[in-house]
């Protein structure tokens, strides 16, 4: 009897460290899967749990009191909050509020702060623009960190202005969102006219980013992650001062997949599991920690000199004609811009292109 008591002990034992032995092994595979973006052996499975959807959503302005502010109509006053959408227990989708870092804003309880909306802008290849009356909440720091009325600093270059006698734009911010619209191809056509010279700087500069030309795309296209790489660091460096590189500086991830979503009105669609994919990517995605290594700044290799400008309506949408200089191959662009508030710093975001 006591034999049999020692031989079940001896196979318990036996069993438990077989158990422990195996967990031992799953722990330490899946720590090497979640290593190093360097490592190749990351794959789209691993990876598909961090990536986010981000976008913008209209809500009322208040006052101190939490009450509605109204403009001298009558009108309520409303404001573009960049925000992240995120599941609840039952599956319902919330709009989070991002911070000026592109952090979720909670509550002092560490409840996520939400945006009330009638509509939901939600980040898509689908157009997801919104109207932005006024960024004066005094009310909530969450919604004006995200807006701005500072011009970045542009380089300064000569650029050619358009047909003499057309008059400038007039309505500085007019884009609305009423989830129907469509951009216009860019073989579109319209109404010539003029924008002023520092708008035109910054639609030039834009269309400097490094690598740029090498893809063309039509807005119901996927955004071509090639390219998206060096407007990601394009869009660090000039909207956010981002100037340090190696592995020990770490980029926020919500930050540059929203800083992306401003610069083309669309959701790069799995940027982080594409990103470090790219041949010479600048920019490379760091699964273990949630966050982006800037490899290098590239250095522009295009000119762009704008030398028409056609207003083609539907929703403060432009159609722009350059010449291209300094690149083998490629001697002219036509981009589909919009004129909006997803990037107030910048002003537009580019909706299509095509370089020839």
């Amino acid at each position: 009897m006591i034999y049999e008591v020692i031989k079940l002990k001896k196979s318990l034992i036996l069993i438990l460290s077989i158990m422990l032995l195996i967990s031992f092994v799953f722990a330490a595979c899946a720590s090497k899967d979640n290593g190093d973006a360097d490592n190749s052996s990351d794959t789209e499975v691993n990876l598909e749990d961090y990536d986010s959807e981000f976008g913008f959503e209209t809500e009322d302005v208040t006052d101190e009191n939490g009450k509605a502010v109204t403009d001298s109509d009558g009108n309520k006053v409303t404001t573009d909050v960049a925000v992240i959408y995120k599941k609840d227990s039952k599956g319902n989708t919330y709009a989070q509020k991002l911070d000026a870092d592109g952090e979720g804003v909670t509550d002092k309880k560490g409840n996520a702060v939400t945006v009330k909306s009638k509509t939901t802008t939600k980040a898509s290849n689908k157009d997801t623009t919104t109207t932005a009356k006024s960024n004066n909440n005094s009310n909530s720091r969450e919604t004006t960190s995200t807006t701005s009325a500072t011009k970045p600093t542009v380089t300064e270059k000569p650029t050619a202005t358009t047909k003499k006698g057309v008059e400038l734009t007039k309505d500085q911010y007019t884009t609305e969102f009423d989830g129907k619209e469509v951009v216009p191809k860019t073989d579109a056509t319209g109404k010539e006219v003029n924008f002023d010279e520092k708008d035109m700087e910054i639609i030039a500069n834009m269309l400097e980013v490094p690598y740029l030309y090498k893809e063309d795309y039509e807005n119901s296209d996927p955004i071509p992650i090639d390219t998206a790489v060096y407007t990601a660091v394009w869009m660090a460096q000039n909207i956010d001062g981002a100037s340090a590189t190696g592995d020990d500086t770490k980029y926020n991830s919500n930050q540059i997949i929203l800083n992306l979503f401003k610069y083309y009105g669309n959701t790069v669609v799995n940027f982080k599991t594409q990103c470090n994919s790219v041949k010479g990517t600048p920019i490379k995605y760091l699964s273990d920690k949630d966050c982006f290594k800037i490899n290098s700044f590239p250095e522009k290799q295009q000119d762009v000199t704008i030398t028409k400008i056609e207003d083609l309506g539907n929703n403060n949408f432009y159609k722009i004609t350059g010449t291209v200089s300094n690149v083998k191959g490629v001697d002219s662009v036509v981009a589909i811009i919009q004129k909006n508030r997803l990037e107030t710093k910048l002003g537009f975001s580019i909706k299509a292109l095509k370089w020839s």
